[in-house]
């Protein structure tokens, strides 16, 4: 037997070899200037779905990116002399996998849940299609990573842990992996950094191709106060002078020669010098991410131990920022920064995925305008109390924004619509909005001055709401809908929701 399995292995290895050397010829015409075909020709792959769109942040070769000014300063607070550790291999360590793995699942087949998040302020809700006995990160963290390939969608959770009723985790975070949108500014992810962490694990599905086409993920134990784009969330630790902020993109140098190591590691260090790696979470320094497989040669892996810091630069990546959320609001749209700054600041998630869509010339039902009116008075993290269908006749308790349109009654905003109902369905106008955003921002005490009716030439004393109209315009939430005009009666759009309530609430 021992003869057999010998042989076996020798021509398995041999194998291995030939393809890996192919495919390393195939790599290093990526360092080289005539050919930039090689580069990002396609996004990378998990099953049959992207990760990611192709110019992505994770997919975008940084080759050509300046050297950040704080590159030294950076490096040598992670450490210039430390070494590196490729966090992931084949095996057991500590009795798990060694990696962090991932699921792909069908979800149309896979039973979905409503995960139960001790941060569930910076969560998306879910439900979450987790397999029975999901591939789970081994230690700590316990990441859960599923790609569910009916539409595209990737799901990640933090210290999953499975419970009598389904499952509880830390933090979850849902990805369109068709879309470029980051997480509302201030949220985490399953990752400190608010980032995905699939897009930048190394997978030896991709090493035997003979290139990986996309940023590795990495850590440390000495992190700032601050992110960088595409970071979204700050997790201070540690104490040392110069701290690099989550978001933060390293490369090995470009003459750093890897000509010396197996095939398998050149493939690794090739990624490393065109993508670069991403600081994303706190943890051991210079630990890079990947995912557990019985085809890693672990001996192969830690050849990549003699890489330290001063091997690496930080790169300049500010002119790779996209400033895009919504596939309908290019930068160019009226409404774009407000827009913006609403996502930013966890008041809307938009319409639709696949892609990721804020309507904006959509109305306003009065149910949705509740829970905007609701979240800019009391932040984005603000849940109110369970309804309990008593309020109005038309809200039932467990209908769309019952909790909302009943706590908006409580706080003195809305006394409905009239014969005991609220009409949820029913869209606002300019005119209403006007009285709903005011009494938000000042209390359900306030009354305007008297209107002078010489404002908007279509709002006269004595008309509805003028009071209420007319103050919006003095404290420069509205300057009208042009022509010298206010249009009280025509619906307020979802781009016009987003003025209002940028204004009126003062929102970052």
């Amino acid at each position: 037997m021992k003869n057999t399995n010998f042989i076996h292995d020798v021509f398995v290895r041999l194998v291995i070899s030939i393809v890996f050397l192919t495919s390393i010829n195939a790599t290093r015409m990526i360092d080289d200037p005539q050919s930039p075909a090689q580069v990002g020709e396609a996004a990378a792959t998990i099953g049959t779905c992207p990760t990611f769109p192709q110019d992505n942040y994770w997919n975008t070769p940084i080759t050509s990116l300046p050297v950040h000014p704080m590159s030294d300063a950076w490096i040598n607070a992670i450490g210039a002399a430390q070494g590196f550790h490729m966090d992931f291999g084949s095996g057991t360590w500590d009795g798990g996998p060694i990696g962090i793995p991932y699921n792909i699942v069908s979800g149309a087949a896979t039973t979905s849940y409503t995960v139960d998040f001790y941060y569930p302020d910076e969560s998306d809700p879910g439900p979450y299609p987790i397999p029975k006995n999901p591939n789970r990160e081994w230690g700590s963290d316990h990441h859960i990573l599923i790609v569910d390939t009916d539409d595209c969608t990737l799901y990640e959770l933090f210290d999953a842990s499975q419970t009598t009723n389904g499952w509880a985790a830390g933090s979850g975070a849902i990805w369109d992996l068709n879309s470029n949108a980051l997480r509302p500014d201030g949220w985490t992810s399953a990752d400190a950094a608010g980032l995905p962490i699939l897009p930048g694990l190394a997978r030896y599905e991709e090493v035997a191709t003979g290139i990986i086409e996309h940023a590795l993920r990495f850590t440390t134990d000495c992190t700032a106060d601050y992110y960088i784009w595409p970071a979204r969330h700050v997790a201070q630790s540690g104490s040392c002078a110069n701290p690099p902020p989550f978001g933060a993109r390293f490369r090995l140098k470009a003459d750093y020669d890897i000509s010396g190591f197996s095939p398998q590691a050149q493939v690794i260090l090739q990624a490393m010098k065109t993508y670069g790696i991403v600081l994303a979470d706190n943890g051991s320094p210079w630990y890079v991410s990947g995912a557990p497989n019985e085809s890693w040669d672990n001996d192969v892996l830690h050849e990549m131990d003699v890489l330290t810091g001063s091997s690496f630069e930080a790169v300049d990546t500010s002119s790779m920022a996209s400033t895009t959320t919504f596939a309908d609001v290019p930068e160019s749209h009226w409404a774009y920064p407000y827009i913006e700054q609403l996502y930013n600041a966890g008041i809307t998630g938009g319409c639709s995925t696949n892609p990721l869509m804020y309507c904006p010339d959509s109305t306003v039902t009065r149910a949705q305008m509740a829970i905007f009116i609701l979240r800019g008075i009391h932040g984005s993290t603000y849940v109110p109390p369970t309804a309990t269908g008593a309020v109005f006749g038309d809200v039932p308790a467990g209908s769309f924004a019952a909790d909302w349109i009943e706590q908006l009654a409580a706080e003195g905003v809305t006394a409905g619509c009239g014969g005991g109902n609220y009409c949820p369905d029913a869209t606002i106008t300019r005119a209403q909005m006007a009285i709903f955003l005011l009494r938000g921002e000042h209390g359900s005490a306030y009354t305007p001055p008297v209107g002078t009716g010489a404002v908007f030439g279509d709002v006269p004393t004595g008309s509805f709401a003028v009071d209420w109209i007319e103050q919006l315009a003095a404290e420069g939430i509205t300057s009208g809908c042009g022509g010298g005009n206010y249009c009280p009666n025509a619906n307020v759009t979802r781009a016009e929701m987003a003025v209002f309530l940028v204004r009126a609430f003062h929102l970052p």
